[in-house]
C-alpha cells in the first residue's frame, strides 16, 4: 500500500471540496452552513446525513457514517485510503509523488503490465486474422454485410478468431505466454493438462479502458451458436461494471454533446460510430451499473437510452432511473419504427433518421405512459388501472417535487380521471415501498435527538466539542489552549482520548495537520470528530476561550468538593479525626469556587 505525507494528504484534501465530491454521489441540500441529503449508505426517508463544507467533514446521524473527503471515497468506492488519496489527487490533477513501493504493490503492477501486453497481443492476433488471413474471411464477410467500413474495422481493431481448438494459444505458447496467464485472461482454456482457444469461429471486439488499453474481448458467432455472445472473464485489469464499451473513442463526443446514447449491443455501438454518431456506447453484457453511471455522468448530463423496448427493455429503463436518480443525469428514451435496433435502423433509415429520433426522445415518464397507453385501452377502468399500475414505479423514482407534482397532473388528463384518485394510487404505492425515500427531501427532527445522545450528558459536552473543534481548525492555538485546559477537564472518554492525541502530535511535531490526528484515532474517536466538526460553529476567542476554562475549572471543584464533603460526612459519623482534614479541603475549594465564579 502507498504511504502518502500528511503534507501531500493535505494539498490532495485542499484541492477536493467535499461538497463537490459528494454531489457526485449523492443530491445535496443546503439548510444553513451545512448540507443535507439523503445517507448514500443505508436506507432513509428523510436526510440525516450531513456535510459541514467548511470544516471538510461528513456526518450520518442515522447510521454514524462519517469523516472526511477520503473516508468518503474510501466508503463509497470500497477502496484503501492510499487508493482514495491517488484517486482524489487524478481528480484534481495532482501528481503522485514518487515513492518506494512494497513489494507486493511491485509484483501486482507488474503482473497488470504482462497482462496488458498479452490482451494487445491478442487484440493485434484476431484483428490480423481477419483482415490479412484467410482464416478471417467469415468475419470479414459478416462485418461487410453489416456495412461497417474497413476504416472502423481498423479503428475498433476488430478481429475474428479463427474456427481453431489451438492457434491462438500454440501462437503465444511459443513465444513465452503461459497457459496460466492466457486462461487468467479467459483466452484459453484447461481440461487434463492441455490449452486449448477460449474463443473460436466468432468476430471479436476488443474492449478498452479509459486509457485504450485493451482490457478484455467480446466474441460473436456467426451463426445460430449458444452463446450467442462470450465475454472475457473478470481479471486484476478487466471489471465489466466499470467500464463502458467504445467509453474510449466516444467520451469527447459525449462531453462537446452534453448527451450520451446507451446502446445493447456491440454492433450498435460500431454501426453508430462507422456512420458519424460518436457518443454512442453499450454496457458489457450487464445491466447499466452505478458505476458506469458514474463514468457517464462525469462527460454528460443527459442520458438516452435505445434499448429494444420489450418488457425487459423497460425493466432495464426502470433500473437506469433509480441508478442515476439523485446524481443530476436526465434520463430520455429512443424508440425505434418496428421495434428495429440501432445497428439496424441506422443501416436501413440511415443515420440523421436516428439523429432525429434521439433528439425527439421522449424523457423516460412520458415514454412509459406512451408505451402504457399503447398496450392498455385507457377508456376501460380495468385499463386505466393497468396504465397507473405500469407508469407509477417509474414515477417513484423521481426526484424533482416538480417534475412530478406537473407528470401526474398530465398523467390524470391523459387517462381522463380525477387528479386526486391519481395522486391517491401514487401515495398508497410509496406507502408499500418506503426503500424509494420517495418524500420531500427535509431534515429529520430525530438528527436532533439522535446528535443529544451521540454527544452524552455531561454539563461540559458542549464546551468539549467546541475546544476539540477549535484545535483542529486551528493548530496554532494548541499551546495557548493546552496551558489553560488540562486533560482532566474532559469528562467524555472519547473527547479526552482526542485531545490526548492532539497534545502527543502538538508535542513531538511542533505542529499538525488534521491528517496526522485522524491517522492516530480509532474508528470510535474518528466517528466522534466527524459528529463534531459538522455542528454549527461558536464564535472562539479569548474571552469564549476563558470561559471554557472557568467552566471547566468550575466543574471539577465542583467535582473534588463533593467527594471531600460526603468523606466529610462519613467522617464525622465515625467520630474520625480525619473530618478536620476533610473540612478543611471543603472549605478551602469552596474558596476556589467563589473565585472562579
Amino acid at each position: 500500500m502507498r504511504r502518502f505525507s500528511s503534507e501531500f494528504i493535505e494539498q490532495v484534501r485542499q484541492a477536493n471540496d467535499i461538497v463537490g465530491v459528494i454531489s457526485g454521489y449523492v443530491s445535496l441540500k443546503r439548510q444553513g452552513r451545512n448540507f443535507w441529503a439523503c445517507c448514500p449508505f443505508h436506507s432513509e426517508k428523510t436526510a440525516s446525513f450531513s456535510v459541514a463544507a467548511d470544516k471538510g467533514f461528513f456526518y450520518c446521524f442515522g447510521c454514524h457514517a462519517s469523516g472526511d473527503v477520503f473516508k468518503f471515497i474510501m466508503m463509497q468506492e470500497h477502496v484503501s485510503f492510499s487508493d482514495a488519496v491517488t484517486m482524489l489527487a487524478e481528480r484534481a490533477h495532482i501528481p503522485l509523488p514518487e515513492i518506494q513501493k512494497s513489494a507486493e504493490e511491485i509484483e501486482r503492477e507488474r503482473l497488470a503490465g504482462r497482462l496488458y501486453q498479452i490482451n494487445e497481443m491478442a487484440g493485434n492476433f484476431f484483428h490480423n486474422c481477419l483482415t490479412k488471413t484467410h482464416y478471417g474471411e467469415p468475419g470479414l464477410a459478416y462485418f461487410h454485410k453489416r456495412r461497417v467500413s474497413d476504416g472502423t474495422i481498423r479503428e475498433f481493431k476488430l478481429g475474428f478468431a479463427p474456427d481453431s481448438w489451438n492457434k491462438l494459444t500454440d501462437a503465444f505458447m511459443k513465444k513465452g505466454v503461459s497457459g496460466k496467464d492466457l486462461v487468467l485472461l479467459g483466452l484459453a482454456k484447461e481440461k487434463n493438462g492441455r490449452f486449448y482457444d477460449a474463443f473460436r469461429n466468432r468476430v471479436i471486439f476488443p474492449i478498452r479502458d479509459g486509457r485504450s488499453r485493451i482490457v478484455g474481448f467480446g466474441g460473436r458467432v456467426l451463426d445460430d451458436s449458444r452463446p450467442k455472445y462470450l465475454n472475457s472473464p473478470e481479471t486484476p485489469i478487466f471489471n465489466k461494471r466499470r467500464l463502458l464499451f467504445a467509453m474510449d473513442l466516444a467520451h469527447k463526443a459525449i462531453y462537446e454533446e452534453g448527451k450520451a446514447v446507451l446502446v445493447e449491443g456491440y454492433m450498435d455501438v460500431v454501426a453508430a460510430h462507422d456512420k458519424g454518431i460518436r457518443n454512442v456506447v453499450a454496457s458489457l453484457g450487464t445491466s447499466f451499473t452505478l458505476e458506469q453511471a458514474r463514468l457517464l455522468q462525469r462527460q454528460a448530463d443527459e442520458l438516452v437510452l435505445s434499448y429494444d423496448m420489450d418488457g425487459a427493455g423497460r425493466q432495464a429503463t426502470l433500473r437506469a432511473m433509480e441508478i442515476v436518480r439523485g446524481m443530476g443525469l436526465r434520463i430520455r428514451v429512443v424508440s425505434l419504427p418496428q421495434g428495429k435496433d440501432p445497428d439496424e435502423y441506422i443501416n436501413s433509415a440511415g443515420p440523421e433518421k436516428f439523429k432525429e429520433a434521439v433528439a425527439n426522445a421522449p424523457n423516460a415518464l412520458d415514454y412509459m405512459l406512451q408505451t402504457a397507453l399503447r398496450q392498455y385501452d385507457g377508456t376501460t377502468l380495468e385499463g386505466k388501472s393497468s396504465i397507473t399500475a405500469m407508469v407509477l414505479p417509474v414515477v417513484a423514482t423521481v426526484d424533482n417535487r416538480v417534475v412530478l407534482d406537473g407528470f401526474l397532473k398530465k398523467m390524470a388528463r391523459q387517462i381522463q380521471i380525477d387528479e386526486t384518485a391519481v395522486r391517491s394510487e401514487f401515495n398508497k404505492y410509496v406507502a408499500k415501498h418506503p426503500e424509494l425515500g420517495q418524500q420531500q427531501v427535509v431534515i429529520s427532527p430525530t438528527v436532533f435527538h439522535e446528535n443529544a445522545a451521540a454527544r452524552g450528558q455531561g454539563s461540559m459536552a458542549v464546551a468539549e466539542e467546541n475546544i476539540l473543534r477549535f484545535l483542529l481548525e486551528k493548530p496554532s492555538a494548541c499551546e495557548r489552549i493546552r496551558q489553560k485546559i488540562d486533560i482532566a477537564f474532559f469528562m467524555d472518554e472519547r473527547r479526552r482520548r482526542i485531545y490526548q492525541t492532539i497534545l502527543d502530535v502538538y508535542a513531538s511535531q511542533g505542529a499538525y495537520a488534521k491528517a496526522d490526528i485522524q491517522q492516530r484515532l480509532t474508528p470510535e474517536e474518528a466517528e466522534e470528530v466527524a459528529r463534531i466538526m459538522i455542528l454549527q460553529d461558536v464564535p472562539m476567542d479569548e474571552a469564549v476561550l476563558m470561559d471554557y476554562v472557568r467552566r471547566f475549572r468550575l466543574a471539577e471543584l465542583q467535582k473534588q468538593y463533593i467527594e471531600h464533603s460526603q468523606k466529610a460526612t462519613a467522617y464525622s459519623r465515625n467520630n474520625d479525626q480525619r473530618v478536620i482534614e476533610e473540612l478543611a479541603a471543603c472549605k478551602r475549594i469552596n474558596e476556589e469556587i467563589k473565585k472562579w465564579s
